[in-house]
């Protein structure tokens, strides 16, 4: 696969482009927080991020029952299947499915309905968006049918449902997974497949000839007039719902020359046209400039399958057209240079999920900030103290990290938790665990509690809150997972931080080591209610002066691997906070393979299950003879005894 070394990378934080406004959920655009990077004027010489994997991944999801009980008495069950997508954290606690879902629940789809059959297989499906930095939450719900074509459920018998996660179902071998259906022996089994469109990625490459030949732009500095032209292009595509254009992606400025030839990229179809390759799309060419809004010189309207079919004839040229104003009304059309398609490829690239189904691991590392800006955690202003009432941001942070990762657990190591920055016995300690082998949210977040107990005396805080450790442990376990050839690995680092970092360029180092070849991402989570400007330190670790990280020795960074988001800017909603600092992580997770020429493993074949497995009661081997066995001995037992009685 070719490589783009030449490629600059950037994510835009807090800054408002001159007529570029703010997208959500696109990288590099304007916003509020976010954990972007912030980006000056003079930074936004650079290109917006490249990418190979799109923003969500696009899912079939199918149904099939087994073993349904007779809810009547002379048929079998004549079922039909419902789902519903619920809040995050609403049905969790729930030990049973309702009968009715509540009104939180938002209604995906229903199944046909199979008559007399209590193995049924449904052939509808229900298309989802898996997004890995979100707990997703479903709930199926499996009904009887009593009177045909009723709508309405109170109409039909409850024969049971059961509650799942995408990050559970996705995690699985073969991205298939067994539910029991509350009582009785009846199970659901679902599976999962992913729509092959959602890994097609456009690789592009444009240049530009005699562009604003037909404009004398000009710079005025002081009172001299500089001829310089410095050039760079944006995507855009048409908005459906206000027909208006919006941007996707921006090049990096080519500096002084009409005739720009601009660095290769690549973006998902997903991201460019919403896989839908005859959407149209268009190319907008910018002057750019320092201290004054940026010029447009001209437009190209075109598609991503008009750009793909005439690149496979050769070099497509398009006219590079401005609208000038008429003398009186309206506006026509006026040649401004041309606009060189160099190359123009559809590429099939791996997806997370082909890594996950083939049996990729998901390991997670957690670090925890115990130094003194803190404050004593038996004070209850301190930001490590435990109420009986409230989770502080510590706790919280955990719980959704883990319910995030819980899906993906698959790992005998299971998590493993650091602190760093404290003391123990009064020796200032680089890091040390906090808890090892964990297995599931609530595990993590009792390890967290245990270790700042009350009752503890071995941990004081201490002032060194230096993370090159803590990153180079994450960096050898990481590596170490991938060791053998016939097993895949990939690890993140959540850092739970005040933001009181006392090696900073050490810390630069040791992240752009990990970059190079290490299958890791690092994020940090801004603990505490202080704003973003008081995070400049952590802000530091995400990007450099120039937009990059850079090594000490003034290497850049190989692979973006740090994101940063604070519990403040989402008003203390851990559920946000944490969808904000994995956003980037399956992007990560596919560039590090990629560049490592990593394929994923075929599928793994998922289990055919049975009653035991799903349940999680372990069969006998006399089976059911064994236990009819004893209820005889133990029913002739009693009568002898009555016999005995004169």
């Amino acid at each position: 696969m070719s490589s783009t070394p030449a490629l600059a990378k950037l994510n835009i934080g807090n800054i408002g482009l001159p007529g570029i406004p703010g997208i959500p959920g696109i990288p590099g655009t304007a916003g509020k927080g976010k954990g972007r990077r912030r980006l000056t004027r003079q930074n936004s010489w650079m290109a917006w991020d490249s990418r190979v994997s799109a923003p969500s991944v696009k899912l079939d999801l199918s149904i099939e029952c087994r073993r349904l009980p007779k809810k009547d008495s002379f048929s079998d069950c004549d079922a039909f299947c419902g789902i519903w997508e619920a809040p995050a954290g609403a049905v969790q606690r729930e030990k049973k499915t309702s009968r009715l879902p509540s009104k939180q629940e938002r209604e995906v789809g229903r199944t046909e309905v199979v008559r007399e059959n209590e193995n049924p297989k449904f052939e509808n499906t229900f298309p989802l968006e898996y997004r890995f930095q979100e707990e997703q939450n479903y709930v199926i719900r499996v009904y009887d049918e009593d009177l045909r074509y009723a709508t309405d459920l109170k109409e039909h018998d409850f024969v049971g449902g059961c509650v799942f996660t995408l990050g559970e179902l996705m995690g699985a071998a073969g991205c298939t997974i067994a539910k029991p259906l509350q009582n009785g022996k009846a199970f659901v089994v679902l599976s999962g497949q992913e729509m092959v469109e959602t890994r097609e990625v456009l690789e592009f490459r444009f240049s530009g000839e005699d562009l604003g030949s037909s404009k004398n732009l000009t710079k005025k500095k002081g009172m001299e007039v500089v001829q310089k032209f410095d050039v760079y292009f944006r995507l855009e595509k048409l908005q459906v719902e206000d027909q208006s254009w919006s941007v996707i992606w921006k090049s990096e400025v080519v500096s002084d020359d009409h005739n720009p030839t601009w660095h290769a990229a690549r973006l998902p179809l997903q991201q460019l046209c919403d896989d839908n390759p005859s959407n149209p799309l268009k190319v907008t060419i910018w002057l750019w400039n320092r201290f004054t809004p940026d010029e447009l010189i001209g437009f190209v309207e075109t598609s991503v399958n008009d750009l793909v079919l005439q690149a496979k004839r050769g070099i497509p040229v398009f006219d590079v057209m401005q609208e000038k104003n008429n003398l009186f009304r309206g506006t026509r059309l006026k040649k401004a240079g041309m606009l060189k398609v160099l190359k123009s490829t559809i590429l099939n690239i791996p997806s997370m999920l082909q890594y996950l189904s083939g049996g990729c691991e998901m390991d997670l590392m957690v670090a925890v900030d115990c130094t003194t800006t803190n404050g004593d955690w038996r004070l209850q202003k301190s930001l490590h103290y435990s109420s009986d009432t409230w989770l502080n941001d510590y706790q919280a942070a955990l719980f959704k990290v883990g319910s995030i990762f819980d899906g993906y657990n698959n790992t005998s190591k299971g998590y493993i938790m650091w602190g760093y920055g404290g003391k123990i016995d009064g020796e200032p300690q680089p890091y040390f665990v906090m808890g090892e082998k964990i297995k599931g949210a609530d595990n993590l977040v009792k390890a967290y509690d245990k270790v700042f107990s009350p009752h503890n005396k071995k941990l004081s805080l201490g002032e060194d809150g230096a993370l090159k450790h803590i990153i180079q442990a994450a960096m050898f376990r990481a590596l170490d997972g991938n060791r053998n050839e016939k097993k895949q690995c990939y690890g993140t680092l959540v850092i739970l931080t005040t933001g009181a970092i006392t090696d900073l360029q050490d810390s630069i180092d040791s992240i752009c080591a990990a970059a190079e070849d290490a299958p890791l991402s690092i994020a940090i989570i801004g603990i505490g209610t202080s704003p973003v400007d008081d995070f400049e330190t952590v802000t530091k670790l995400v990007s450099g002066e120039h937009g990059k990280l850079q090594h000490s020795n003034g290497v850049p960074i190989t692979r973006d691997i740090v994101q940063f988001a604070t519990m403040a800017e989402f008003g203390g909603n851990a559920r946000d906070c944490v969808g904000e600092a994995f956003r980037e992580v399956p992007e990560q997770f596919v560039q590090h393979f990629i560049n490592a020429g990593i394929k994923p493993f075929p599928p793994k074949a998922s289990t055919d299950f049975t009653h035991a497995e799903v349940s999680g009661r372990k069969e006998s081997s006399k089976g059911k003879s064994s236990s009819k066995s004893k209820k005889k001995k133990k029913s002739s037992k009693y009568k002898w005894k009555r016999q005995a009685v004169p």
